[in-house]
């Protein structure tokens, strides 16, 4: 994943949502919108005991997997202190500051695993899939979302113009997360692509927004200066306009690759 090549990723990752935490629900339609399409792919009710909600943040899809599974507790999981501080406002269950390549969580213990665009962050998406299949039950399941390569090509590719630095966090593609899972002893493994082009009002308003949601640059190549003006002037000139009236409400559009994947862990049974 994007983090892979760089051992102080994490910490940043952690720093950056405690940062973002106190405006995230305010900016983040887009984690909301991916997240009810992950819902609406769930498994049925039976036999839901524990539930792990893993990057929970602050507690939206925690609340509304106990709706959907009464009988199951329900667990979130965050890196980030201050998005669990806030979810405690609104999820009167249990909540864990946890790694998901490391889970304070016994294993054999988890019915079902619901990730929304949390895997990106990982320094090892296959270090975290074990992780999972470590502590879902025989038969146990995995919901997960995530963003492809495609996501933010444009500003990618207006950044690409000014400089050699990386600027924007890559991402895994679908075909490498189902070889992963598999990898990961996942079986009725499957994953499907989604893209949607989402309008701003210009690019500096989807940098703010990026911001807000603690989407911060982590690769080995970023910049580690302060950005010129210049520069910034210079990237947001070459960032595409489409044609007059076609972005809905907005001046730019910014792509987002969304993946979901679905997979069960193998073995005889639950239990």
């Amino acid at each position: 994943m994007a983090l892979a090549d760089d051992p102080y990723a994490k910490s940043l990752v952690a720093r950056s949502f405690c940062m973002a935490a106190s405006g995230y629900d305010a900016v983040a339609a887009l984690q909301r919108s991916v997240g009810a399409a992950l819902m609406s792919r769930r498994p049925a009710a039976k036999g839901m005991a524990r539930i792990l909600d893993i990057g929970a943040g602050t507690g939206f899809f925690s609340v509304a997997l106990g709706f959907h599974y009464p009988g199951a507790q329900v667990i979130g999981v965050d890196i980030a202190e201050g998005m669990l501080h806030l979810a405690r406002r609104r999820f009167s269950g249990y909540l864990v500051a946890g790694d998901a390549e490391s889970l304070p969580i016994a294993s054999h213990s988890v019915d079902l695993i619901f990730s929304n665009l949390a895997l990106q962050w990982c320094n090892s998406l296959e270090t975290a899939l074990l992780e999972f299949n470590r502590v879902l039950r025989p038969g146990g399941h995995l919901l997960l979302s995530t963003f492809g390569p495609r996501t933010l090509r444009e500003l990618r590719e207006a950044w690409a113009s000014v400089d050699d630095y990386s600027h924007v966090n890559q991402f895994e593609s679908v075909s490498g997360i189902e070889r992963t899972l598999r990898t990961a002893a996942f079986e009725s493994v499957s994953a499907e692509t989604e893209l949607r082009g989402i309008a701003y009002p210009s690019v500096v308003d989807l940098m703010r927004e990026l911001k807000g949601l603690g989407a911060h640059n982590l690769t080995k190549r970023r910049p580690r200066h302060l950005m010129g003006k210049g520069a910034l002037a210079r990237m947001i000139a070459a960032y595409p306009v489409p044609a007059p009236h076609s972005v809905d409400g907005g001046r730019i559009e910014a792509t987002y690759e969304l993946i979901y994947g679905r997979a069960v862990r193998g073995g005889e049974g639950k239990g």
